[in-house]
């Protein structure tokens, strides 16, 4: 399946659930070794919950939230960053604020860099996966709001020349902002 589309609204689980089990696989990844990052690019950012962990399942995977019910994304990012670069793309809106200030994502080694008014980009790039549209990664974006979005994984030859797309528009964007 190299391109999924989902139109999801609060009635749907389908988006929670891909974002949930696309995240989960990317935690249990072992090889980092080909260095790339984790882009998360949104304007509005919250600390929604990813995962149910009310039995402890997802403990192996975010040990630093270990025993908490939720495990929201700052704890996904945090856990990630401990294996691999997570840049953060952003702008100054009041949930980006709260969802920085709830963190420490500076001795996490999690990277936020805020961009002008003009970032609309939406998505989560991965090396496995890359998840795009119109989705702000804040709880309304994920459990309330319509949205569409596509999701692109595998390793046939369209979906990783978008990767190497995204990738390169990502640095590009990255290196642009400054520190």
């Amino acid at each position: 399946m190299p391109t999924l589309d989902l139109w999801s609204n609060a009635a749907s689980s389908q988006l929670r659930d891909l974002l949930s089990s696309a995240l989960a696989c990317l935690l249990m990844r072992s090889d980092w070794s080909e260095g790339r990052a984790v882009y998360v690019c949104s304007p509005w950012i919250s600390d929604f919950p990813v995962f149910d962990n009310r039995y402890g399942q997802f403990d192996a995977l975010v040990p630093q939230a270990r025993g908490t019910s939720r495990l929201r994304l700052g704890d996904v990012l945090i856990a990630l960053a401990s294996v691999t670069a997570v840049r953060v793309l952003s702008k100054e809106t009041e949930a980006t604020r709260q969802f920085v200030r709830g963190r420490d994502f500076v001795g996490a080694n999690v990277q936020i860099r805020m961009a002008g008014d003009e970032l609309h980009e939406k998505g989560l790039l991965t090396p496995d996966f890359y998840l795009e549209g119109s989705m702000n990664l804040t709880y309304s974006g994920v459990h309330i709001n319509q949205e569409k979005v596509s999701y692109h994984a595998g390793a046939d030859r369209p979906v990783q020349e978008r990767f190497a797309a995204a990738y390169a528009e990502l640095d590009r964007r990255w290196q642009k902002i400054a520190r």
